[in-house]
């Protein structure tokens, strides 16, 4: 407790006992429920409404009976009164002291509270009725030296029998009384001594006490956390600054030259449509002006002509009011534009514009159709190619590529090659949309997996905190309900018969029906953690920033840690592993992907200098550990070793680019497109 090393000689000081409003000694100090206190005369001004706020701490206190109605802090009196003792520096004796004749005190008795001079200090030794009274120094008692055996002799006595001191505690009331009191208005109530209360509740307030220390701690834990945050909030702000003045710069001739020119095409737009507008706005008001001018005059015939007069004009007003009401006004074509910007791929911005006007009713302009759409049968058969078909050919010199510059292209390799010109496009099967019949908004999925052998997949709506099942031909099978969490899901995964997702700093393990199994706290403090499994021996967590990843058992135990050596400064994000058990990650902050072996060996880093990728998001391997990548509007295939890579599927249109994918165990390749659109391809 704060109060075991502070004494009392420190707690009887001026600045102790000021009040922090007038800043002069308590006068009847008050104390508020929050534990400030205040001169009774200053809280009274504060007073509003029969409520109170602390000047510190701005509790708000309810006082229907105004600031004297608040307890008094009769701790501070008897405080005051030691302090007012010790810094009266006229003390003169309190015995045989008069008008006439003032002697100067040398010496102080704590039983009779006298100050005496030499004379009354040697009789009031000798007498026989103040013998065994203590007199003490007058230098040392206001030095300190006796404070705390005056506080034991302090009594406070009964506002209502002056002369009598509080020494008994009134259970039944819970309120401090004196003798009289107790014989008088409290005598069948359960009365203890004031020694017996303060003995009995001593332990639970000083436990309570001690219990603030735990909370001290805490709240010094967090706020640390706190300054740790804004460390790296200022650290990444200045990264992010650093990378976007780099950014920017390489861009701002092509921003400024696309910028006169949309700004040239609004500017004579909104030239057209502003004199549209006025010449509608102003018949309006031309209209509003006759329909005012009307009323008024068919206010004053009714209100201040003859019958007559009235009977008169009744058939014109009639006419006139009717024909104002049939008035159509002229239908304002005005359109309201919106801006569309295209991708930000540096390779685009010599092929599209990057800004471009949309109005209602047109499409964007430029390159943004969709290209995962299915193409039909009609307009493409399976040897024939199509401008509309939803793959880019795969024998284009700029769209396979090796992916490591040390690679010779004579040197044997372990892994069998997925990239050559003549591989197989990838043939559309199926298109379908994320149900919403029973959900509560439009889904958003941020996570995918495939059942084994059946061939269903399942999608992670985050919206709805639900998993919609579907089969491999894309039918709605049925909603997994998510546990409770006060994050977002984000990974799923199955292990197994169980499945696996991940929500703010925990992962969640679950039956098929949803029923919840454990919940495990991850390393690290990411706000989502990408996550994928080994056949039905581990989950793998992507543990982000702190580049590592960590392995957990279907039954919620820690089973292995992955640190890739001599790897530092990334951020991790999606995660894949193949049937080697190496594990192929994005790296958010580096831009590459990076294949590492279970010992933590890295056998590969797949750079944006030298190969296809430039920001790389989600990923996934198939059954003959082939990488698939999601980057920006394309999907790449990358052979096992990464050493050789191609485009698969590429599209050039943001509203519909790719999201999240993975492939079944029949080799079919399942993708969730940003606009909720599931596409599925075989090779």
């Amino acid at each position: 407790m704060a109060l075991t090393f502070m004494s009392l000689q420190e707690l009887i000081k001026e600045d102790f006992l000021t009040c922090k409003i007038c800043y002069d000694l308590y006068t009847v100090p008050k104390i508020l429920p929050c534990l400030h206190s205040y001169c009774q005369h200053c809280l009274e001004p504060l007073v509003r409404d029969g409520a109170l706020q602390c000047p510190e701490c701005r509790l708000q206190t309810d006082v229907p009976g105004g600031a004297s109605s608040l307890k008094t802090n009769f701790f501070i009196n008897s405080l005051l009164e030691l302090f007012q003792i010790k810094h009266n520096r006229d003390l003169a004796c309190t015995v045989c002291s008069d008008a006439q004749k003032i002697l100067t005190a040398t010496a102080r008795c704590l039983d009779c509270k006298d100050f005496l001079c030499q004379s009354c200090t040697q009789g009031h030794c000798c007498s026989r009725l103040t013998l065994h009274h203590k007199v003490v120094k007058l230098e040392e008692f206001l030095a300190g030296e006796y404070d705390a055996e005056m506080r034991l002799l302090q009594e406070l006595c009964c506002q209502d029998h002056q002369q009598e001191a509080l020494r008994f505690f009134c259970d039944t009331c819970s309120a401090p009384i004196c003798r009289d009191c107790r014989m008088l208005d409290h005598f069948q109530h359960k009365v203890v001594s004031m020694a017996n209360a303060v003995q009995r509740e001593r332990p639970s307030v000083e436990q309570l006490i001690d219990s603030l220390s735990g909370t001290i701690t805490c709240i010094s834990e967090q706020e640390k956390a706190v300054e740790e945050t804004v460390d790296k909030l200022k650290t990444s702000g200045e990264n992010i600054k650093e990378r976007i003045t780099r950014y920017v710069d390489d861009f701002i001739y092509y921003l400024q030259a696309q910028k006169e020119a949309v700004l040239g095409e609004l500017s004579a737009f909104l030239t057209q449509q502003m004199e549209s507008c006025r010449l509608v706005k102003e018949e309006l008001q031309s209209q509003r002006d006759k329909a005012i001018s009307t009323r008024e005059f068919s206010q004053r015939v009714l209100y201040v002509g003859k019958d007559y007069e009235i009977l008169h004009l009744e058939g014109m007003i009639r006419n006139r009011i009717q024909e104002l009401q049939t008035y159509i006004p002229q239908k304002l074509e005005g359109q309201i534009p919106e801006l569309a910007i295209a991708w930000d791929q540096p390779e685009m911005l010599s092929e599209a514009a990057l800004f471009s006007l949309v109005f209602p009713g047109e499409q964007p302009k430029g390159d943004m159709e969709t290209v995962f759409e299915p193409a039909s049968e009609a307009s493409a058969s399976p040897n024939q190619e199509s401008e509309d078909d939803p793959v880019l050919p795969v024998d284009s010199e700029e769209d396979s590529c090796s992916s490591s510059e040390e690679s010779a292209p004579d040197t044997p390799n372990k892994y069998p090659s997925c990239c050559s010109r003549h591989s197989k496009r990838p043939k559309h099967v199926c298109t379908f949309e994320v149900d919403q019949c029973c959900s509560q908004v439009k889904p958003n999925i941020t996570g995918i997996a495939v059942l084994p052998h059946a061939g269903g997949i399942l999608l992670l709506d985050q919206e709805n905190d639900e998993i919609k099942q579907y089969s491999a031909g894309g039918h709605f099978q049925q909603s997994i309900p998510l546990p409770d969490s006060d994050g977002v899901f984000c990974g799923i995964s199955l292990c197994g018969d169980v499945l696996a997702c991940s929500s703010g700093s925990f992962l969640f393990f679950l039956t098929l029906e949803g029923k919840s199994l454990h919940k495990l706290l991850l390393r690290g403090s990411e706000s989502s953690y990408a996550i994928t499994s080994y056949e039905d021996s581990y989950i793998a967590v992507s543990e982000g920033t702190l580049c590592s990843i960590s392995l957990y058992s279907p039954s919620g135990h820690c089973v292995g840690r992955v640190t890739p050596t001599d790897y530092h400064g990334g951020k991790f994000l999606f995660i894949a592993v193949n049937d080697w058990e190496e594990f192929i990650v994005s790296d958010f902050i580096k831009k590459q992907i990076v294949i590492i072996e279970k010992s933590g060996l890295i056998l590969n880093v797949l750079k944006t200098s030298h190969s296809l990728l430039t920001k790389p998001f989600s990923v996934c391997v198939d059954t003959s550990s082939n990488i698939f990548v999601v980057d920006q509007l394309k999907v790449i295939k990358f052979s096992p070793d990464g050493e050789t890579g191609e485009v698969v599927l590429s599209n050039q249109s943001r509203q519909k680019r790719p999201r999240v994918l993975a492939v079944d165990d029949g080799g079919r390749l399942v993708l969730v497109q940003e606009d909720g659109y599931v596409h599925i391809y075989c090779f």
